[in-house]
């Protein structure tokens, strides 16, 4: 269980456990998403359904969180969204992405839908637009510390 190793220790790298309860899900069961990291990040996570459609569940209108402590197991969806993810067609593969550094991420193009977002960003390009650079005043006195980035990406299956 070496990844249960890293999730717990904020002195290594940056990592963040992304996973469901179970790999595979049928018509009308209800898909719960938990994510961990070693240490606080910024984060974002989106759901790609078979018909390749992205939204993404974090943060969305309701919850706008993005920063989320270390050693913390935070459930998607939590009493604070407006939605539940109940399988329905279509069936097939499908993929939950975790978008995570220890700054702010960069901008991604977005519309508001029915308590998410839709993600209007091409696929190939979420990741480097994550990544992308914010310009943020500098304190004095504060000595700059390197991003972390860190990103993830598990597969369930839907069925009838």
């Amino acid at each position: 269980m070496a990844g249960k190793v890293s999730a717990d220790n904020p002195g290594l790298p940056l990592n963040v456990r992304l996973w469901t309860d179970k790999e595979e899900f049928k018509k009308g069961d209800k898909i719960k998403i938990y994510i961990q990291g070693n240490k606080p990040f910024y984060g974002r996570v989106h759901y790609r359904d078979a018909k390749g459609e992205i939204v993404q569940l974090l943060p969305n209108p309701y919850r706008t969180e993005n920063y989320f402590n270390g050693g913390v197991i935070y459930e998607i969806p939590s009493a604070n969204d407006k939605f539940e993810l109940e399988v329905c067609p279509p069936f097939g593969k499908e993929y939950i992405s975790l978008y995570a550094s220890t700054s702010p991420l960069g901008d991604i193009g977005l519309s508001e839908g029915a308590g998410v977002y839709h993600v209007v960003t091409k696929e190939e390009d979420i990741a480097i637009k994550s990544r992308g650079v914010k310009l943020k005043e500098r304190l004095e006195g504060r000595q700059l510390q390197p991003s972390e980035f860190f990103e993830d990406r598990t597969t369930i299956t839907t069925r009838q």
